[in-house]
């Protein structure tokens, strides 16, 4: 991507944003925000003084509206700040699927009446990223794991990823799409050459677009 398209991107979420339509002179800051965003210096610190001269440039204008080279010191700040919230919203998305294309409640079986999961489904390049989060499942014995599927209504099961905790967050990769392949399970397999499906499920559910 080159920094035009790179622009254009930060444009496009600094408007969505904005709170409410944009006028014409907002539209234009927006055009110095985005640029701003992609300027190395304004990730640098603020000279000191800086507030104390923005005010004064202001009373002694006259203007309600500060002087365009000082709405820009003001923009970069913004700028700043909008880009912070992009970086904490993306952390928020990889940790828990907040923004996630599909999800999943997973139920228990007769085979583990006490286990329950969610799973959360997001488009990436390589695929889609499933972020299960399991609770309660069966001890495993030894040479055992726990293998989770997609499966489609004609009965297909792609395996999207093993693990062995029974509790707590895991992330594993699906290269099918839940929009067909929308039943998800867990089941208990063992390593014994066989990689067909042991029919041991212990979690179960379907999986919808947000």
């Amino acid at each position: 991507m080159n920094d035009h398209e790179k622009n254009e991107d930060s444009k496009k979420m600094l408007a969505d944003a904005w709170p409410g339509p944009l006028e014409p002179d907002e539209a234009a800051d927006l055009t110095i925000l985005a640029d701003l965003l992609a300027d190395p210096a304004t990730w640098a610190e603020p000279r000191a003084g800086l507030e104390d001269d923005v005010v004064r440039a202001v009373i002694e204008s006259g203007q309600s509206q500060p002087p365009r080279r000082l709405r820009r010191s003001w923009l970069a700040a913004s700028a700043a700040v909008a880009a912070s919230i992009a970086i904490v919203a993306g952390i928020a998305t990889t940790q828990g699927g907040a923004h996630a294309d599909y999800a999943a409640r997973l139920n228990a079986t007769s085979s583990a009446p006490t286990a329950r999961a969610t799973a959360a489904l997001e488009r990436e390049d390589a695929g889609f990223r499933v972020d299960l989060d399991a609770h309660a499942l069966p001890r495993l014995a030894a040479a055992e794991y726990y293998q989770a599927w997609l499966k489609n209504a004609g009965g297909t099961s792609v395996p999207i990823g093993t693990f062995s905790s029974g509790e707590g967050h895991v992330t594993l990769w699906s290269g099918v799409s839940p929009e067909t392949f929308s039943t998800m399970t867990v089941t208990i397999e063992a390593a014994d050459n066989n990689q067909a499906s042991s029919g041991r499920v212990v979690l179960a559910g379907g999986v919808h677009r947000r």
